[in-house]
């Protein structure tokens, strides 16, 4: 037997020799398998776990008593919804256990692998740390390595950082990062060449594995904001029913020996009044129509509570590459830096010259013929401008890119004129003047010294301001070798960025850019689209310290930034109460994707990325966001609507109940409440409908404010039906006082009327007369309140005693004089307790103004489209050539 503990004790260091097999065992006797390990939940439990809780545990006593008292209609009702409410969590936690499995995927494949010294293909999940790996264009990574020799790699990990272009492996440190230039993270692909790699951190310890960690550790049953504070006012309800059933036995059998059976009827209408049953099922209804309507927007609401979410977020951190920009390089030759009397135009063309319009998975190639065609005339059709182009020159030779040489060389003749050109474009130093050693074609610029001194002066500007750069060199009928320009190139912000932004941040919600990119590229597209260039190198992020927690709060966004550091900014400002959305499209946004609140996977993003989402983008651009944002905002009102109107019913029927049972000595028949409870909790749920306006601030709902305006609204209802118990008979006919089962109908109408009226109270902070409903909403009241009053016009005594018709209309005049009275009383209460309102119009105004200051104001530079707005250091390194506007 081999000594493992010996054998893993010792340090590893980066060999090309590789490992034995028994090194092999140890390595995987202490790291594990190279692999993501799911920690599943058994469905069994999951499900079960639905019916724990505050909420479900009322409902099922209250079940439980229904069917004790032989009630067993409504046992059925309360059965169907519980079990349907139970059945809609179990789904939304099924759909959380995707994330992993999408992350797991990428590991199933082999590589040739050095073992015993000799390189045998093998299942990537048996790959160690210290193994060498064999890997050549189009391999996956398969765990955090580093380049030990071979060929310079480009490596696409656009998915794991957001850099828009491939980058090149081995390549210079980073700063303050030493042995950073030669890693390569598990998960990126290889796209150029092919080398030896040193495995150093496998499984859950990679990058991708830190990430399936956090999902892990962010995953599993999330209660949304306003649902924990729903729930918490709900408690509070419930505890004072608790108290009231518990004083309501204590004096009913104790000092009046009423038999217990007719008390627990009593507590059985008690606890369902003070229940509310159908939240739940309200809430799914309300969140359901809400998706639908984002759906037609371009957004797939993958978990319901993230609509519920975003009414209060606060704060949205945006991925850059593919969300803020359009996820393609563009060159910009209206601002070439040009040289030795090319125009702008011609760089460009001699660049597409030197480019393969077949190569359409080069960005670069891509990006210069795009913008080729655009100039020609062909828009977005680079077959026809590459065609137009074989027209005016034929190609004798060409030399394409490979990751050592860093150029394109093409010989060609112009068709008209007979002249021979070979045309080069690459890195600027690489065109300038060429390696000798590197096996490429060679040559060096005429007037190099004076030439490099300027180009590079150019391309140090270009560089500070984010862009990236192609030098472009032109040699004529075998003469030397002049330097055309240079074009910035660099990947554009959409079209309507910009706007959105400016339309997010109007909606009182605050924008930060976290990316991958370099830190002058994430600058330089702030300043583009008006976020505000106050952009930090994910170094600021540690360590941690207080003065680093604001940072995070005041900064525009962060560049540079690992998983990790997404993770961290997110959970940062969680840390400090605010409701935080990301978005995000790679493996690398996946952990904050899980953590935020509000996930958001936008359009083309990898599996992982959609299944760590609450939202998942159908459509490219931020816009879909800001029609989240609204409509979020909408369904908030709803279900505030709802949870106002739900609680303040509760606290008029268990105060009234409270106020007969205590002060009058009698008992109202249970069966009343119970009809009431549960039909218009139904009849309610058109809830989700209604016409709401968004609000201009986001929702920050608190217990305080439902409880203040529920139960102060619902002590004005409590005291209209008390009066009229008291009162009625100045008012009713004579059997409202000599029948008590006469009364009860009455109570149960005058309860029923102003339930249904309520509704409308509780949906407007104005007058509710003047705000119009939805039709289902209006209409679920009216045919609720027709069949109630059918009933009580033509029951003989089923159910509900008859009424006179005189006094039917009695308590409609009644129950309507008071609706004045309890919209004042709503009125001063959210005056008081949200302060004066204000309208959607003003905030829009105000915005529009500050966005028209801005655009006014000296030296701005917000551009939505077109061509960058370059330095004046630019165009003063050119020396006087003519530079196209």
């Amino acid at each position: 037997m081999p000594d493992y503990e010996k054998l893993v004790d010792e340090p590893i260091t980066p060999s090309s020799a590789g490992l034995t097999t028994e090194e092999a065992k140890a390595q995987e006797a202490k790291w594990g398998r190279n692999e993501i390990p799911e920690e599943k939940e058994p469905l069994w439990k999951m499900f079960a776990m639905q019916f724990v809780g505050t909420m479900p545990l009322m409902i099922e006593i209250a079940g439980v008593l229904a069917f004790s008292l032989g009630s067993y209609i409504d046992f059925w009702i309360i059965f169907a919804l519980l079990m349907t409410n139970a059945t809609l969590g179990f789904i939304e936690e099924m759909n959380a256990q995707a994330s992993i499995a999408a992350l797991k995927d990428g590991l199933i494949r082999k590589l040739p692998v050095k073992r015993d010294g000799n390189f045998t293909p093998l299942d990537v999940t048996l790959i160690v740390p210290g193994d060498v790996v064999f890997l050549r264009g189009g391999n996956v990574v398969p765990a955090d390595c580093v380049w030990l020799e071979g060929d310079e790699l480009a490596v696409d990990q656009a998915a794991l950082t957001g850099e828009s272009l491939p980058v090149e492996v081995p390549r210079e440190d980073s700063e303050g990062e030493p042995g950073s230039g030669k890693r390569l993270w598990s998960g990126s692909i290889v796209k150029v060449g092919e080398a030896e790699c040193f495995v150093t951190e496998t499984g859950l310890n990679t990058m991708i594995g830190e990430a399936a960690k956090s999902i892990q550790e962010s995953g599993g049953k999330h209660v949304g904001v306003f649902e924990a504070k729903i729930i918490m006012a709900g408690r509070v309800l419930i505890i004072l029913t608790l108290i009231a059933v518990g004083a309501l036995l204590i004096y009913q059998v104790g000092f009046r020996s009423v038999p217990l059976e007719e008390v627990l009827e009593m507590s059985l209408s008690l606890v369902i009044a003070s229940v509310p049953i159908a939240l739940p099922m309200v809430m799914k209804v309300t969140l359901a129509v809400g998706a639908k309507e984002m759906a037609k927007e371009g957004g797939i609401v993958s978990h319901l509570t993230a609509l519920e979410e975003i009414a209060s977020m606060k704060v949205l951190c945006s991925d850059k590459t593919g969300t803020l920009t359009t996820a393609s390089m563009t060159v910009y030759h209206e601002t070439a830096a040009t040289f030795n009397k090319f125009t702008g135009k011609q760089v460009l063309e001699m660049a597409a010259l030197a480019s393969n319009a077949a190569n359409k998975d080069d960005a670069i190639d891509r990006a210069t013929f795009q913008a080729y065609a655009k100039m020609a005339g062909f828009d977005k059709d680079v077959d026809a401008a590459a065609a137009a182009l074989r027209k005016k020159f034929s190609q004798e030779k060409y030399f394409g890119f490979n990751p050592v040489v860093k150029r394109t060389v093409a010989d060609v003749i112009e068709i008209s004129s007979g002249k021979k050109m070979r045309v080069a474009k690459g890195i600027v130093s690489k065109v300038l003047k060429t390696d000798p050693t590197d096996g490429g074609q060679q040559w060096c610029v005429a007037d190099y010294e004076a030439t490099k001194e300027k180009v590079a002066a150019a391309d140090a500007t270009f560089g500070k301001s984010g862009y990236k750069t192609i030098g472009v060199c032109v040699s004529i009928d075998n003469g030397p070798m002049l330097y055309a320009g240079t074009l910035p190139i660099m990947d554009p912000p959409r079209i309507d960025t910009a706007e959105t932004i400016k339309k997010i941040k109007g909606a009182y919600v605050d924008v930060k850019m976290i990316t991958g990119d370099h830190l002058n590229i994430a600058k330089e597209l702030a300043r583009q689209v008006d976020l505000g260039v106050n952009i930090f190198p994910n170094t600021a992020l540690w360590p941690v310290s207080k003065e680093r927690d604001d940072l995070i709060l005041k900064a525009d966004g962060f560049a540079q930034v690992m998983p990790k550091d997404k993770h961290e900014v997110v959970a940062v400002l969680q840390g400090m109460g605010k409701v935080v959305g990301m978005t995000g499209d790679g493996v690398n946004d996946a952990p904050a994707l899980a953590k935020a609140q509000i996930g958001i996977a936008v359009e083309g993003a990898t599996d992982a990325a959609q299944a760590a989402a609450d939202i998942i983008l159908t459509r490219p651009g931020l816009s879909p966001i800001f029609t989240a944002i609204m409509e979020s905002r909408r369904i908030f009102k709803r279900l505030k609507a709802y949870v106002i109107y739900r609680i303040c019913v509760t606290v008029q029927v268990v105060a009234f109940l409270c106020i007969v049972s205590f002060v009058y000595n009698e008992a109202f028949d249970a069966l009343y409440i119970i009809l009431l409870a549960l039909f218009h909790d139904l009849t309610i749920v058109t809830i989700a409908y209604d016409h709401q306006v968004p609000s201009p601030k986001p929702e920050t709902p608190t217990v305080k404010m439902l409880i203040f305006v529920a139960y102060s609204m619902g002590a004005v209802l409590s005291a209209s039906s008390t009066i009229l118990y008291s009162f009625g008979h100045l008012i009713l006919g004579p059997k409202f006082s000599s029948d008590f089962k006469y009364k009860e109908s009455c109570m149960f109408l005058q309860v029923s009327n102003s339930s249904a009226i309520l509704i409308f109270n509780a949906r407007t902070q104005g007058f509710s007369f003047l705000s119009k409903p939805a039709y289902q909403l209006f209409w679920s009241a009216v045919v609720s309140q027709l069949f109630v009053n059918f009933m009580l016009l033509f029951s003989d005594g089923f159910i509900v005693e008859e009424l006179d018709p005189k006094d039917i209309l009695g308590i409609w005049i009644y129950d309507f004089s008071w609706l004045i009275i309890i919209d004042l009383v709503k009125m001063g209460i959210l005056y008081i307790t949200e302060g004066p309102k204000q309208s959607v119009a003003d905030v829009q105004g105000r915005s529009r103004s500050k966005s028209t200051s801005r655009a006014a104001a000296p030296g701005s530079t917000t551009r939505r489209s077109g061509a960058p707005k370059l330095s004046k250091e630019i165009r003063v390194s050119m020396q006087g050539t003519p530079m196209p506007r």
